[in-house]
């Protein structure tokens, strides 16, 4: 339902995860929105409950003895909207991350052009991609049959044809996924998504609609040259909400209440980065990651081009695909002090299965931030074969998820961030300390004043300022000065060695101008190091300057490397 922004003022949102389901008051506070407090719960989709709506009315109830505030009457029920006497809210929106494991098989004609725009598709969503057939396929008839059975989709996704294009060729493909919808059970049979040539999308509506529930979308390749995702993303995105209320009991019991319908977690954190996108250099972009417990999320964004990728990649059950898609030492090669390799495996598997314990130890702490900083390998690495993001130069780095937010330093988090992502340039990094971003993009549909507001406050973390400096000279040779012209006129000087890091103190809030001299051939994005000055925004880790190379490789020597990751955590911690 649309709502008049002017007439809404207390609003809460929920934050459903496959852990924890999270509840935040927004309040207008000296006439602008302000994120008011938070609550936190265990979620309940799973035995033994099995009903989210039980962590839901829990953690509104945790939000009114936070607040001191009313929002349940005597029966637990939402009171909306709010009263004269200050009772109940305006808005209610709920955004999930909570969606089960749902394979997807896509059908198309060529590789190249709407198999890819298929599978952009499908990479934007929380589904996996189990099966792939196109005319490109070389197997027979019957193996081809066989593996869409043997997959057991839970959604199909066909796509292909030119906008008054293939037609022959298509109907080809439309036979065989007809023959094995009638092959699958009935009550195993997956709904299929047509996003093909629009002259054909009548004919398949009424082929599959005999055997299973059809949706059809716009054309993802109107053209050869042209690509249009958006239509078919919604469609795919409610086929997924609809898979979830299927499999998560109780989620429908919020839905009456809510201002529009429950929103997936990873397109409404889409939706802020391309926000950000919008108002940031242009000859950057903007890079979004949500680490989660089962899948974390990469969103980047700039003036002309956005792009959103999921991976079943996180901190609980995520954690299985993390140490099958790597070797244990680049885990451990993290660690700043020795601990046996299988100690390290045994732990994060003990964490894939308890995912809501907290580090209780100094060690179980930095092997936590070891892993965080293997699963940011993987998503850039992944980015990077998907040429998703045209360079690795950010303005800024936003960044969301407990294992950043809820025991770690913010040097510790900072410092997890660079060496995992390694970004290039001058990049501002933003923490997500709250994990509500996702929520704010669910909200900017209804009030986008809040969802700006709240981004511009307190609510995040500036962690600093960081600076690349690549060189080719030897470890331990200054390579450069950095020096910071503050507002009050006051200055401040560091030299930044070759492998290593330096900072220069600048506070959350504040600017200043930063100089950099070099002392040796360098290479700063496209400043000249030598002229005008950049202005920088100052963080809780102040201006790094970061000059350990890209990529950052780390000695083999086990000595060596943990007194250098020591080291760096020292010089942060110590701005």
């Amino acid at each position: 339902m649309e709502e008049n922004p002017l007439q809404i003022s207390t609003v809460v949102g929920l934050e459903i995860g496959s852990i924890n389901t999270r509840a935040f008051l927004f309040d207008v506070v000296e006439e602008s929105y302000r994120l008011i407090a938070s609550a936190v719960t265990p979620s309940t989709h799973i035995e033994p409950v099995f009903d989210i709506g039980d962590a839901i009315f829990e953690v509104l109830s945790r939000l009114q003895d936070v607040t001191g505030r009313v929002f349940l009457d005597h029966d637990a029920n939402l009171i909306v909207p709010s009263q004269p006497g200050g009772e109940g809210i305006d808005c209610l929106v709920t955004t999930t991350s909570c969606v089960p494991d749902l394979k997807l098989a896509i059908f198309g004609l060529l590789n190249e052009v709407s198999m890819d725009s298929a599978r952009k598709l499908a990479n934007a969503s929380y589904a996996r991609i189990v099966e792939a057939i196109s005319i490109n396929d070389h197997r027979p008839y019957s193996a081809q049959l066989d593996a869409i059975v043997a997959a057991q989709p839970d959604l199909i996704l066909f796509a292909g044809g030119t906008d008054n294009g293939a037609n022959r060729s298509l109907q080809r493909i439309a036979d065989l996924i007809s023959t094995a919808l009638r092959v699958l059970p009935r009550s195993n049979r997956p709904p299929v998504l047509f996003c093909g040539n629009p002259a054909l999308a009548d004919p398949m509506r009424q082929l599959f609609e005999r055997h299973t529930k059809v949706r059809v979308a716009d054309n993802l390749r109107p053209s050869l040259q042209e690509e249009v995702l958006e239509p078919a993303e919604l469609e795919l995105n409610e086929m997924i909400v609809e898979k979830t209320y299927e499999k998560v009991g109780g989620l429908q019991r919020i839905v009456p209440l809510c201002s529009i319908s429950p929103r997936l977690s990873n397109h409404s954190f889409h939706r802020v980065i391309r926000f950000l996108g919008q108002k940031y250099d242009p000859a950057k972009g903007v890079l979004g990651v949500d680490i989660g417990a089962t899948y974390s999320v990469a969103s980047y964004a700039n003036r002309v081009t956005s792009t959103l990728n999921t991976f079943h990649l996180g901190m609980g059950e995520g954690m299985a695909d993390v140490l099958q898609g790597s070797k244990i030492q680049e885990i451990s090669q993290w660690l700043d002090q020795p601990v046996p390799e299988d100690e390290v495996r045994d732990y994060l598997w003990q964490r894939s299965l308890y995912p809501n314990s907290l580090a209780s130890s100094p060690l179980e702490l930095s092997i936590e931030l070891a892993a965080a900083r293997r699963i940011l390998q993987l998503i850039m690495r992944e980015l990077n074969l998907r040429d998703a993001c045209p360079s690795t130069r950010f303005e800024p780095i936003l960044m969301s998820g407990s294992v950043l937010t809820r025991t770690a330093t913010p040097a510790q988090s900072l410092l997890a961030i660079l060496d995992g992502i390694q970004p290039q340039g001058i990049s501002p990094v933003i923490l997500d300390k709250h994990g509500v971003a996702a929520t704010l993009g669910t909200l900017a549909e209804i009030t986008p004043l809040l969802s700006v507001q709240v981004l511009e406050s307190s609510a995040f973390t500036n962690l600093a300022t960081v600076v690349n400096i690549t060189s080719r000279a030897r470890r331990g040779v200054t390579v450069s000065v950095a020096r910071l012209d503050y507002s009050d006129g006051h200055t401040a000087e560091v030299e930044v060695k070759q492998g290593s890091i330096a900072v220069l103190p600048l506070p959350s809030g504040s600017k200043a101008q930063l100089y950099l001299k070099p002392v040796r051939r360098t290479e700063i994005e496209e400043v000249d190091s030598s002229a005008e000055p950049v202005l920088v925004n100052g963080g809780v880790c102040g201006v790094v300057l970061d000059a350990r190379g890209r990529p950052l490789k780390m000695p083999a020597d086990e000595q060596h490397r943990i007194a250098l990751l020591k080291e760096w955590e020292s010089l942060l911690n110590h701005q």
